[in-house]
C-alpha cells in the first residue's frame, strides 16, 4: 500500500523542481538585468535585504518603505517565534504589518513600471503577477528613467 502511488508520483515532483528552479533562476537574471539597466551592479540583486533596499532605490522609493519593511519582517518573526500570541497583539501589530507590506509591494511594482516606462495596462499586470512583469521589464528592451529627486 505505501508504493501505491509513490513510483507515480516521483518523476512528478523531479519535474516540478526542474520547473520551479528555472523559474527562480529566470527570475534572479531579471533582477540582475534590471538593476543593471539602472545603473547599478548586478550582483547587488545576490544580497538578501540589500537588494530590497537597491529596488526601493531605484524605483525612488523614501528609504521609511524600507524601514518600515523591516519592521514587518521582525513583526512576522516575532509572530513564529512565539507560540500564543494574545489577540489584541495580533490586531495592532499583524493587521498593519499586512498592510504595510501590501502598500509598500504596491507602490513599488507601479514606480517600478514608471521608472521602465510602462503604462497603466503592465502596471495592473505588476499588481496582479508580480514576479511576471518584473521578468518582463528584465529581459525586454526598455529603458530606465531616473526619478526626479
Amino acid at each position: 500500500m505505501d508504493n501505491l502511488n509513490t513510483n507515480a508520483l516521483s518523476p512528478t515532483i523531479i519535474c516540478l523542481a526542474i520547473i520551479s528552479i528555472a523559474v527562480y533562476v529566470l527570475f534572479i537574471i531579471a533582477e540582475w538585468r534590471i538593476l543593471v539597466k539602472a545603473g547599478e551592479k548586478g550582483w547587488k540583486s545576490l544580497i538578501p535585504v540589500y537588494n530590497i533596499y537597491v529596488s526601493h532605490h531605484i524605483a525612488g522609493m523614501s528609504h521609511v518603505w524600507f524601514v518600515l519593511e523591516i519592521f514587518t519582517w521582525v513583526i512576522e518573526a516575532i509572530f513564529k517565534a512565539v507560540d500564543a500570541i494574545p489577540t489584541w497583539a495580533v490586531i495592532a501589530f499583524g493587521i498593519p504589518t499586512i498592510v504595510i507590506t501590501v502598500l509598500s509591494e504596491l507602490i513599488h511594482g507601479i514606480r517600478m513600471c514608471d521608472r521602465f516606462g510602462k503604462g497603466t495596462l503592465f502596471k495592473v499586470g505588476m499588481i496582479l503577477v508580480p514576479n511576471l512583469f518584473t521578468m518582463i521589464i528584465g529581459f525586454d528592451k526598455s529603458e530606465y528613467h531616473a526619478p526626479e529627486h
